[in-house]
């Protein structure tokens, strides 16, 4: 038995003695690019396998000596064998060739390929002009559900976060949300805000998209309203064969596991004011007709997310019709707590001027359930080589239910204390419907065009608040005592608006030679703007006059007082309609020099015209009015392409940015501490812009960029003090002369088999000087206001934004998982009328982690290569749990008060939202 042992003992020495290892890339023949997730497999006295990692290589270890069979294998690719001999360390690397499929002379690619990170790192190396894309798979990975927070993943991008702390709107570039627009599949769509231009990207989930798109720098042939950039978001397109995807995951947040869910029903909502339903501004509303249903809450205590979706598609009719159709439904929970500190109005003179005053603080607690739907179609038919047809259909939802509690404390030791809820009930939609054509009409000479029908809508019916008050006394001894709490009264608010678009596209493009190509085109677009609000206050005094003591809202007594306050409030300003029709035209070139040079450049002519009616009395200045522009807009891109994975690019363009509808209705009207006013006097504001990139793209999906921007902005558009009289200013939006903007970016991305990192940084830093309220005292004590100009930063400019994931992907067990932090640096998030006032938003920063796995590991040499067909994932957000915190970067006085811990800056507010945590299954076929 001891010599068999020492037998065995002396095999195993020589075995290992003799084994060896097989390593390699795997990349595309043509190309070069490493291909990522090939099935590599060895015959021969062992089978072994293994699948290439994140840059294409591949290893196999512990091969005993000797000849095998070496079977390559990717999708859409041909197989290659090759019978080899191993011993010692062997590199062997393998180029496969595509399988280029011929389909009736049908071109058409994989549906798989333009969603992968290859893809989207080619097409940003072969694009005209600077811009950053992410594509489907990496959305898939990512801890983002909606498109607003995948886009603080994109260079130079950061969020506008609502209430919840979901991103809600893009700044780009430290350019604020007016100075952006957004596309669906190129085509510009409106926005359904009631008072702005910009799109809520909330209203979006992401797992419909096949890429996402983030453009920097404007060509002739796009729309030229933006100076900071564009989100186009490329929707799920048709695929090549039978595609079936479904996801079903549910969740939670860790906020309603230490605070109830307090949410209400909507099933009495009236969705038209009584006035509308009376169908006469003069009608009596009587309180009866108010529900009160929306200020009954009911609490929760875990309330569960449960999000679905899923996509279908195929090409039949012999391949010539493709289509997809794919589905999303979000149903979820989410809120958040805050600690705000109420301003008294205006800042107190003294001890200097201009010194923030404040009254209470407030606990707010919001719960919102928000219902997000969408739905996409595609279609594409392939009426011959030379012409196809296609359509694409577009419906989003969101609905969003708000209840607001805040509870106040005052921060003087007696008086009056308010507490007050708010019941908020918004539905959003977006709906897109796009018939196209492509047409090859000769060798040369090819046509494009779109007829395009959008409209965006949002209603608020029966906007409802209620307060109730109490009244804190000194008993006998001198200590405060709480008096009874007593209801201030009920208001409703119903506010709608439509914004439809009807638009024409058409592009011409004729290659003069092999290397250049001269394009015209134009577009014009008409747009019809509906906006309504109408608003009731119910009183709860009693008949004798007395106040009325809160017990319930249902057995509160609710009047008018004055009877005329139930009149519709028909004359307010914010009722209006308005036209705009925007015709423009370009011409363009393109030329290809030495297979190195790439000029692209042109002018584009933009003509607006531009109208409005209000329902102000017919005898107000300004009750209607239109006003009319032309631009004249060229661009510049140069590209120089250094090596096959190398470009440096750089670019000039003309940009403008239009003011919002309701900013152009000069009509005044009362705000919280000063009255507020449109301003048809406002230009709308012009750009010119810088570009400089160097662009390497070492294999696969690696990458670095590194870029620099300038912008020079004409007539920038902030809200300051306008003197209409000697005794009458006005809050309203006004053009400040010139403002800079410029900065810096790096992005970057390498692999190392089966691990990689990342990332991105962008620098910026602005400057514009506006007009400021300085309340202070004169020589002889007495308060007195001025006006005076500050220069500061644009409004939700940040000077540091960052982005680092850590990613992880081993394609034989199946596994992503990926940990990814972002940081967005100081920036003016509420831009005071008042000198160094202005509320800031403290530098944050965000951790998440997201992972997937399939069920099944790999099957090597089996026809289900790539493994099984189900995976479950985890998605995990705000693990840190950092809250947002907002500032005056003053010195504070107030550091005997909770949450105030410098002496060098007053805390105003500072939200808490917690961990989000979502489980789920992915079918893919």
């Amino acid at each position: 038995m001891k010599h068999l042992y020492l037998l065995l003992l002396l095999t195993l020495v020589v075995s290992v003695a003799h084994a060896a290892t097989l390593k390699g890339t795997i990349t595309d023949a043509q190309t070069g690019e490493s291909l990522v997730g090939a099935t590599v497999m060895l015959n021969g006295s062992v089978e072994l396998g293994v699948v290439t990692g994140l840059n294409g290589s591949y290893t196999l270890k512990a091969v005993p000596e000797g000849s095998y069979t070496l079977t390559v294998s990717y999708v859409s690719y041909q197989t290659s064998t090759k019978t080899i001999a191993i011993a010692g360390v062997i590199t062997h690397n393998v180029a496969l060739v595509s399988a280029g499929t011929d389909l009736l002379e049908v071109v058409v690619s994989g549906k798989g390929e333009r969603e992968s990170d290859q893809s989207v790192r080619k097409t940003e190396q072969k694009a005209d002009n600077v811009l950053n894309i992410i594509g489907a798979k990496a959305i898939s990975l990512l801890p983002d559900i909606t498109v607003a927070n995948v886009l603080q993943r994109v260079s130079g991008v950061s969020v506008v976060r609502n209430a919840t702390g979901d991103g809600q709107f893009a700044i780009i570039r430290g350019m604020d949300k007016r100075y952006n627009y957004t596309l669906v599949n190129g085509i510009k769509i409106p926005s359904p805000d009631n008072k702005n231009r910009y799109v809520p990207m909330d209203i979006f989930p992401a797992d419909l998209l096949e890429r996402l798109e983030v453009v920097k720098a404007l060509t002739p042939n796009m729309e030229g309203d933006a100076i900071g950039g564009s989100m186009n978001m490329i929707m799920r397109s048709a695929p090549d064969y039978l595609v079936l995807t479904a996801t079903a995951s549910g969740g939670y947040s860790q906020l309603f596991s230490t605070q109830p869910f307090s949410g209400f029903s909507t099933k009495d909502v009236n969705l038209r004011s009584p006035a509308e339903v009376a169908g006469s501004n003069t009608y009596y509303a009587k309180p009866e007709e108010f529900s009160r249903t929306m200020l009954n809450y009911q609490n929760v205590a875990l309330p569960i997310n449960g999000l679905f979706s899923l996509s279908v598609g195929n090409r039949v009719l012999n391949k010539r019709l493709g289509f997809l159709l794919g589905g999303s439904y979000q149903h979820t929970y989410r809120g958040s707590t805050s600690s705000f500190f109420q301003a008294s109005g205006q800042p107190n003179p003294d001890p200097v001027p201009n010194s923030p005053a404040f009254e209470s603080i407030q606990t707010r607690l919001y719960s919102n359930e928000q219902g997000r739907l969408g739905l996409n179609l595609k279609l594409d038919y392939t009426l011959s080589a030379r012409h196809k047809l296609s359509l694409y259909g577009l419906f989003m939802e969101l609905d969003d239910k708000q209840h607001r509690s805040v509870q106040g404390v005052s921060l003087a030791k007696f008086g009056d204390v308010s507490n007050s809820d708010r019941s908020v009930f918004r539905r959003q939609n977006v709906i897109n419907g796009t018939l196209q054509g492509d047409h090859q009409l000769t060798d040369k000479l090819a046509l494009n065009w779109s007829a395009v029908y959008s409209e965006a809508k949002s209603q608020t019916p029966s906007w409802t608040d209620v307060s109730q008050t109490y009244r804190v006394e000194p008993d006998l001894s001198g200590n405060p005592v709480r008096g009874a709490q007593y209801i201030n009264g009920v208001s409703y608010i119903w506010t709608r608006n439509t914004d439809r678009d009807l638009a024409v596209y058409m592009n011409l493009s004729y290659k003069v030679a092999p290397n250049a190509e001269v394009s015209v085109g134009g577009m014009y677009r008409d747009k019809n703007r509906q906006n309504y609000f109408n608003s009731y206050s119910l009183s709860p005094v009693l008949p004798g006059g007395d106040r009325q003591v809160f017990t319930t809202i249902d057995r509160a007594i609710l009047s008018f007082r004055p009877a005329s306050f139930a009149l519709a409030d028909s004359a307010n300003a914010n009722n209006y309609t308005a036209n705009e029709q925007i015709t423009a035209g370009y011409v363009q070139g393109k030329i290809t020099l030495a297979d190195r040079w790439q000029l692209v450049g042109g002018v584009r002519a933009e003509l607006t015209n531009q109208a409005y009616v209000s329902a102000l009395p017919i005898t107000s200045v300004g009750k209607s009015g239109t006003i009319n522009y032309l631009d004249i807009l060229p661009s510049l891109h140069l590209k120089y392409r250094l090596s096959d994975r190398e470009n440096v690019r750089a670019s000039y363009f003309k940009g403008i940015s239009r003011p919002g509808y309701f900013e152009l209705v000069p009509a005044s009207f009362p705000g919280d501490y000063f009255t507020e006013s449109g301003n048809p006097y406002v230009k709308h504001t012009v750009a010119d812009n810088i570009d400089v990139r160097y662009e390497l793209f070492p294999r696969g999906s690696e990458q670095l960029l590194i870029g620099g921007f300038y912008k020079n902005i004409q007539n920038p558009i902030e809200f300051g003090f306008n003197q209409i009289t000697q005794n009458v200013t006005v809050y309203s939006p006004l053009n400040f002369g010139t403002a800079t903007n410029f900065g810096a970016e790096v992005v970057f991305t390498k692999f190392w088999n089966n691990w990689g990192i990342t990332g991105n940084y962008t620098f910026t830093k602005s400057s514009i000087t506006t007009n400021k309220q300085v309340y202070g005292r004169d020589a002889n004590g007495s308060i007195v206001g001025s006006i005076t100009q500050q220069t500061r930063p644009l409004q939700g400019q940040s000077d540091h934004i960052a982005n680092l994931s850590l990613i992880y992907k081993n394609q034989t067990y199946g596994l992503d998982a990926q940990l990814a932090w972002v940081y967005t640096g100081k920036r003016i998030n509420i831009v005071s009328p008042y000198l160094d006032l202005d509320y800031w938003q403290r530098g944050t920063s965000q951790l998440d982690f997201s992972a997937e796995k399939r069920w099944a590991a790999p099957r090597f040499g089996s026809s289900r290569g790539l493994g099984s067909r189900f995976s479950v994932f985890v998605k995990l957000t705000n693990l840190l749990n950092n809250p947002i915190i907002a500032e005056i970067l003053k010195p504070n006085t107030l550091t005997n008060l909770p949450e105030q811990t410098r002496t060098d800056r007053i805390l105003v507010q500072k939200d808490l939202f917690q961990q989000s945590y979502l489980l789920g299954v992915r079918y893919r076929r």
